[in-house]
């Protein structure tokens, strides 16, 4: 087996960042079939673009004798005197490194410790939502410089076998699915190409505001969702949607890579909420991704509530959890240095 040797850490800011992710970032995304939707090109640049004023990109590289193993997209947010150093991606359901290195525990640990040099040198930083088989979340996890949360994410395994859900699973299915033809029309839709996605895209952000209206209220700056879809475009992308009655009752954007789809900013009409249209568009969902090939549907972070993890469990998700780490500040010492500390007190 190679032995690799780290040659660096290597941090770029501001332009020099951004002309790094426009060389390179298509290749090292490339050369990481692991890596999800939500470390795409499109992605990333998608979120680039989207930096206020008060922000600056940074970039973290690391690189063996055989070049770029993995990379991290940040950014430097400035608040005032306060600035912090987070995910580039603020809305992605999962961050994580890229690059054919992404995984192995020698790049992640030349990371950590690169992200511990930044931290020694003054910056807050915040790192959220990596997934449970981040390399990148283990190299972190219990390191005494960060502390972590962690939350429950859901992916569907597809094909999902409806007859052979839970007797109680099966039975609100099909109440839901009585309830709906018993005098309602309904049609299941997604979007085929880059017009239509831009075309729903108002009506998504229109339902997502009609039902999460005070938890929008907390989105400053707002992101213009129309630009973000213009740089994912239907190769990345799509919305899906549930009309009733002619009307339309809920929408969802999702993002795939290969064979496998993630659920992002879902959306519905609090009007038709007796009709359950979220519930109706995510089975049409799945069985349209199954019939097109696909083999897993991830339904991201999920809240701790029966609204939630309820709604969820409905489509007999396996569970996992992504970590979320916040430096401590002012740095701790380590375990050599508080043993020096306390035997010379």
């Amino acid at each position: 087996m190679p032995v690799h040797r780290i040659t660096h850490v290597r941090t770029l800011e501001n332009d020099a960042a951004t002309t790094w992710i426009s060389r390179w970032w298509p290749t090292l995304y490339e050369a990481d079939p692991r890596a999800s939707a939500y470390q795409s090109p499109q992605w990333v640049t998608a979120w680039l673009h989207q930096l206020p004023a008060s922000s600056n990109p940074i970039v973290m590289t690391v690189a063996d004798e055989g070049g770029v193993r993995a990379a991290l997209p940040l950014a430097r947010h400035r608040t005032g005197a306060t600035h912090v150093i987070s995910a580039l991606t603020p809305y992605a359901e999962y961050n994580d490194l890229v690059g054919p290195g992404a995984r192995h525990p020698h790049v992640a640990q030349a990371f950590a410790t690169g992200l511990d040099q930044l931290l020694q040198e003054g910056e807050n930083l915040e790192l959220a939502h990596l997934p449970d088989h981040s390399a990148l979340g283990h190299a972190l996890d219990g390191r005494h410089n960060w502390e972590a949360t962690r939350t429950r994410t859901a992916f569907v395994p597809l094909p999902l076998n409806w007859e052979t859900l839970p007797g109680n699973l099966r039975r609100q299915h099909a109440k839901r699915e009585r309830r709906i033809r018993a005098g309602h029309s309904i049609t299941y839709a997604r979007t085929r190409s880059t017009d239509e996605l831009l075309h729903l895209q108002p009506e998504l952000e229109r339902l997502h505001a009609a039902r999460w209206a005070s938890a929008d209220d907390h989105e400053q700056p707002r992101p213009d969702w129309g630009a973000v879809l213009s740089e994912l475009t239907d190769t990345t992308a799509f919305i899906a949607t549930i009309t009733i009655d002619g009307a339309l009752a809920a929408a969802q954007l999702c993002l795939y890579r290969g064979t496998t789809c993630w659920s992002l900013r879902p959306a519905m009409d609090p009007g038709a909420a007796r009709l359950a249209p979220g519930h109706l568009l995510l089975r049409r969902l799945i069985d349209d991704l199954t019939s097109h090939g696909f083999t897993g549907l991830d339904l991201g972070r999920t809240a701790e509530t029966n609204g939630q993890t309820g709604y969820k469990e409905q489509y007999q998700p396996r569970w996992s959890t992504a970590r979320s780490f916040t430096s401590v500040w002012p740095p701790r010492p380590d375990a050599g240095q508080a043993a020096l500390a306390a035997s010379s007190a």
